[in-house]
């Protein structure tokens, strides 16, 4: 496989510059669910700054290699395949002990590729390897609290009448109610990524609810998706609950104006 080849050539350059500390992978591959569809992920812990782009071209040659929007350095290598750099001083190690909490550290032994100095080994065996427990009733509260927020967000969009604005989103909501499904059905161990694996993972009448929380570009359905999606979250959801004043405020989110321009948008 291409990309296991990249993970190889990544590794040995890390083990060959004495200027990296530690090379950390993240992502499908230390899962063991990497296939060849799936991107190339690592954190490049090292002394002294570099040319990053001059680095990564050492493994493959690279056809682009920009920054994106979240401040990753990504590549396209020139067999079409992304890869994903963190290029970080080893004095921010640290920063993998602040995702304790938000993600799984069960594969934090496949995660380190190369440690020369022991500071990343150090971090990780400090974190908590538990799984977050995502079926408490404060990270449930977490997830209702933020779907809250994106369900007025939304609303005040649609009722402007921004429904490009709206309909991207619409994401956020799809994205907390499938976090709800989630936890409902016992699902929660693509959390990073909700959505991956879900044709799978998720029992095919709550896909089937998902599906239905996913508007089209225009009014009606825009307002048929999101009087949709209160009303699963009133009546569907069995198993888990939001505190009562996260309850509250959930039911008096309601569209404004919606008898008069319902259907002429």
């Amino acid at each position: 496989m291409l990309q296991l080849q990249l993970i190889n050539k990544t590794k040995l350059l890390a083990e060959e510059d004495k200027n990296i500390s530690s090379l950390l992978m993240y992502g499908s591959f230390i899962k063991g669910e990497g296939d060849e569809f799936s991107d190339v992920e690592f954190y490049v812990f090292y002394h002294n700054d570099f040319d990053h782009e001059k680095w990564v071209n050492q493994i493959c040659e690279t056809l682009l290699f920009f920054t994106n929007e979240f401040g990753t350095e990504v590549a396209i290598f020139d067999n079409m395949i992304r890869g994903e750099f963190h290029f970080l001083p080893i004095s921010e190690v640290n920063i993998i002990a602040s995702w304790e909490g938000l993600v799984s550290f069960e594969y934090y032994k496949e995660m380190v590729l190369v440690d020369k100095d022991f500071l990343l080994t150090s971090v990780l065996d400090a974190v908590d390897k538990k799984r977050p427990a995502h079926s408490s009733q404060d990270y449930i509260d977490w997830v209702y609290t933020s779907l809250i927020n994106s369900l007025l967000q939304v609303r005040g969009l649609i009722e402007r009448g921004e429904l490009a604005h709206a309909q991207q989103a619409f994401q956020f909501i799809q994205k907390y109610i499938l976090y709800l499904i989630r936890i409902e059905v016992g699902a929660d161990n693509h959390w990073e990524s909700p959505t991956k694996k879900a044709e799978i993972e998720i029992p095919i009448e709550w896909y089937d609810v998902y599906e239905n929380c996913i508007p089209s570009l225009n009014g009606i359905s825009l307002r048929e998706k999101y009087d949709y999606c209160l009303d699963i979250l009133k009546k569907e959801f069995k198993n888990i609950s939001a505190s009562d004043n996260v309850k509250e405020v959930l039911y008096k989110i309601k569209l404004q104006g919606y008898e008069k321009d319902y259907k002429n948008s």
